[in-house]
């Protein structure tokens, strides 16, 4: 079966770049995880303001300067988590980087970083106008069945679910063979329309062997995230450079 094929091959790359795969992602994990810990630290700390206000008011004006110092609060954080998400997709293309790199030997974590400062900025672009169009596009669907029949909301989320994987190969066409935002949308649809179903095969194993591992406490989200999620990128990559 051509899917086992993927993952066992995914899995020698792998196995040869475990160690940089394991610090690329680490690096990437803590330079976001730091951005995001400050938009909860804003949060918490303008709750925590609110909370002690209202908690012992005696004017109405005092409520209100509460509730103006808590919206200000998530207002800041939600530019940090924006930040970090946009960070994260630019440091996502590098490691996709590392992935290509990967099928042809040794990668280095270095290449994260050189691959993201050349193509990040495209892969940024690429991701907000796929956003883009995965929201009108489920807006559509979802509204649109679900004002045909009952329960019509649920088949238009599985629609869009089903759609939203012929875009799973705009990484790969940026860094195999530096397509711009709009070529590296056109390839990912063109490639996956004519395998849908090997493409879809591929994804459903992954995202079941992913809910499986991730059942064993600490361990199996370790697993996932150290291990499962450098191996789809492999396979992503490899797909795309066989069916192109």
């Amino acid at each position: 079966m051509e899917v086992l094929n993927y993952i066992r091959r995914s899995w020698e790359s792998y196995k040869e770049n475990w160690m940089s795969f394991v610090v690329a992602e680490l690096i990437v994990l803590t330079i976001v995880g730091i951005i995001g810990l400050i938009g909860i630290g804003i949060i918490l700390s303008s709750a925590e303001l609110s909370a002690l206000i209202l908690l012992s008011p005696r004017e109405f004006i005092s409520r209100i300067v509460s509730v103006l110092s808590l919206l200000e609060g998530v207002g800041k954080a939600f530019i940090f988590f924006v930040t970090s998400g946009l960070v994260w997709v630019f440091l996502k293309t590098g490691l996709y980087g590392m992935a290509a790199q990967a099928l042809r030997g040794k990668t280095r974590v270095n290449t994260m970083f050189k691959v993201a400062k050349r193509m990040g900025l495209t892969g940024l672009l690429t991701c907000i106008l796929v956003f883009i169009i995965g929201f009108f596009l489920m807006t559509i669907l979802v509204l649109g069945i679900g004002f045909i029949f009952p329960g019509g909301a649920v088949v238009g989320i599985i629609l869009f679910l089903f759609m939203i994987i012929l875009f799973s190969l705009i990484f790969p066409g940026i860094v195999v063979d530096r397509l711009d935002v709009i070529e590296t949308i056109v390839m990912s649809i063109r490639i996956v329309k004519k395998n849908y179903f090997e493409m879809f095969s591929l994804i459903l194993f992954y995202g079941i062997l992913a809910l499986v591992i991730s059942l064993i406490p600490v361990l199996g989200a370790l697993i996932v995230i150290f291990v499962l999620t450098p191996m789809v990128w492999i396979s992503l990559v490899m797909f795309y450079k066989g069916k192109k």
